[in-house]
């Protein structure tokens, strides 16, 4: 069986094409339309295209525009697998609009039960006639009411004879992934994992302390119709519940009384400690979420080296810092694994927070999944020892060092923090377990590292682990 990986691949032959009709959005369907085209056209991330296409929409809208281009790209091997049971030619024929106008139809059609066919259909036949003409829109009527016709009887392959095939088209991964999934975990536990990743994950923030109480916080929330409660698992968390379209534009973000962050993120820093008065650097700092949080942390009494390569990411430590009104960061342009070069003090802390393949946060960046391969996890590997050794350097005797990875595969976790302390003789495990807020302690009971799974663990894919400088 040919399976799809679909990564946005260039078209080649194009029929049907549609002419590009600079427009407003008029719903969230055209919007997600659009978003999605960016999205292969120019590799550009939804959250950052989103927004711009939505800005005239009701909030309503934008939150279907945000489902629906999400889910498509979520689920988008299957789509395209279904899509062509009924095109009878290659999608990579089709113009990049006609083939998202094609897909985020079908997303509809395949998993969003309570949309009408006949609204699907219309609103895809109206949006091809706008774009293009009317041999679009037959085309595009006549292929998505076979689809609907036919969507519950859709030929799955055999899980048990084509289990591979199987993960890679019912839930939609790229196969390399899942062929890994596979061999650690065996197929139940695989579906769980591919289940768990394509859920909506919880929406959380972080209560800047230094400010606001996590009660009064809760409150003033309440009184511009965002409902939210404390995080049962995670100190100063708390889950929103609702009105998450305008956490990021409520009087109470603006003022700096809370950081919107996954729970798994702020753990890492939580289980770091940085006291008061102490030296900290982190060494991979943009866009400051953690940077921010070490200096919440600290209560802002301490010194905290936020080293970011980019001089372009370099604003958003500066503008998260000065929203929550901190002012013991200083700002260093550099990159980490020359940190000898760029005169810092010894640190009683360091924190790592390393580029990685971003696989452990698939459920919210859909995205990733298909951006990412194989090779890609021994490059992170290089680089994140790399960060790693320069970091061990820098360290006072006595210190910490913290190595936190969105991601779980074993390349760029395990295979690195052993890399490391067989490199680094002077280092010891300092056991994080106790470190975690009760909830969390008899899940990792025993654990020299931390391994979060969206499956087992309801939180974010991160990697954790903690050492001191014993010489």
């Amino acid at each position: 069986m040919r399976l799809p990986d679909c990564a946005g691949r260039s078209p080649g032959r194009r029929v049907a094409a549609l002419i590009i009709k600079p427009a407003q959005s008029a719903s969230a369907r055209e919007a997600a339309l659009k978003a999605l085209v960016r999205y292969e056209k120019d590799r550009a991330y939804l959250k950052l295209v989103l927004p711009n296409l939505t800005q005239a929409l009701p909030d309503q809208e934008k939150a279907l525009a945000a489902k629906l281009a999400a889910g498509t790209i979520q689920h988008l091997n299957t789509i395209d697998w279904a899509l062509r049971l009924y095109a009878k030619r290659e999608l990579d024929t089709f113009t990049p609009w006609l083939r998202n106008l094609l897909r985020v139809s079908a997303y509809q059609l395949i998993y969003l039960d309570r949309v009408p066919v006949y609204a699907v259909v219309n609103e895809a036949v109206n949006l091809a006639r706008h774009y293009g003409h009317r041999g679009v829109a037959g085309l595009t009527n006549a292929l998505l009411r076979k689809l609907a016709a036919e969507v519950d009887q859709l030929p799955w392959p055999d899980p048990k004879k084509e289990p591979l095939d199987y993960l890679v088209i019912r839930y939609s991964y790229p196969s390399w992934l899942i062929k890994r999934v596979l061999e650690r975990y065996g197929f139940e536990e695989a579906v769980k994992w591919c289940l768990a990743n394509q859920e909506k994950p919880l929406f959380t923030a972080r209560v800047n302390c230094l400010r606001i109480k996590p009660d009064e916080l809760i409150e003033k929330l309440r009184e511009e119709q965002i409902e939210a409660v404390h995080d049962q698992m995670v100190p100063d968390m708390l889950i929103i519940n609702s009105g998450t379209g305008k956490l990021s534009r409520c009087r109470s973000f603006t003022e700096g009384l809370f950081t919107i962050q996954g729970s798994s993120s702020a753990l890492v820093v939580a289980l770091l400690n940085p006291q008061p008065e102490e030296v900290v650097i982190d060494l991979c700092s943009a866009p400051g979420g953690k940077t921010t949080h070490l200096a919440e942390r600290q209560q802002d009494r301490g010194v905290i080296y936020a080293v970011e390569l980019h001089e372009s990411r370099i604003s958003l430590v500066e503008k998260a810092a000065a929203r929550l009104g901190l002012k013991s960061i200083i700002i260093v342009q550099g990159d980490g694994r020359e940190i000898d070069s760029l005169n810092l003090p010894a640190a009683d802390a360091i924190l790592v927070d390393a580029p990685c393949s971003g696989l452990g946060v698939i459920r919210r960046l859909p995205e990733i999944k298909w951006r990412r391969s194989e090779a890609d996890l021994l490059t992170f590997k290089q680089l994140q020892f790399e960060l790693l050794a320069a970091a061990a350097g820098q360290l006072r005797s006595g210190g910490r060092l913290m190595y936190s990875v969105c991601t779980t595969e074993p390349e760029e976790t395990v295979q690195v923090a052993e890399a490391f302390l067989q490199n680094n003789p002077d280092f010891t495990t300092l056991p994080v377990f106790p470190l975690l807020p009760p909830p969390l302690q008899p899940v990792f009971k025993g654990s020299q590292t931390l391994t979060f799974l969206p499956h087992r663990h309801n939180l974010d894919g991160f990697f954790i682990a903690l050492w001191q400088k014993i010489r």
